[in-house]
């Protein structure tokens, strides 16, 4: 019997900021462009979209510095607990009082059960919720991508 396994090399993530605006505010959005050249979207179908919802903010729906940093601690806990071989960084945006984190998932189940879990986690210093679907030409990680040709030229 033959070992029928196909290893797939991902990308080393690779980060490009983005000061940008959204429905006339302003968004701060970093974004893993090493999967810009990633040929298997096949593999991570899924999006999930991971929203904390900030108290303390400062002009037009910004937080001020130091919900910033719990903002990161927050979100920090849950990249670090849905990353791994199961799903790759899309994007973490900063707009209108929020901060949301984008994946691109492999098995949906497996960041659903790890997700349920950091919520039983009781108590939460922020609001935070999540949405998953099935995304198989990566739409949602196409608008995030349409932001490259406008910082670097037409031709990027």
């Amino acid at each position: 019997m033959t070992d029928s396994r196909v290893h797939i090399a991902v990308p080393e993530p690779h980060y490009t900021l983005f000061n940008s605006t959204r429905n006339d505010l302003p968004e701060v959005i970093v974004v893993n462009d090493a999967l810009l050249a990633f040929q298997h979207h096949e593999i991570f179908p899924w999006h999930l979209e991971v929203s904390i919802q900030a108290e303390d903010l400062a002009d037009k729906g910004m937080p001020t510095p130091e919900e910033s940093q719990l903002l990161f601690e927050i979100g920090d806990k849950i990249e670090s607990a849905v990353e791994g071989r199961n799903s790759l960084f899309l994007a973490r945006s900063t707009w209108d009082g929020l901060r949301q984190l984008s994946f691109r998932v492999h098995d949906p189940e497996l960041a659903n059960d790890t997700l349920q879990s950091l919520l039983a986690d009781k108590p939460h210093t922020r609001f935070w919720e999540y949405r998953m679907h099935h995304d198989p030409e990566w739409q949602e990680a196409g608008y995030i991508f349409r932001l490259f040709p406008l910082a670097n030229g037409p031709d990027a």
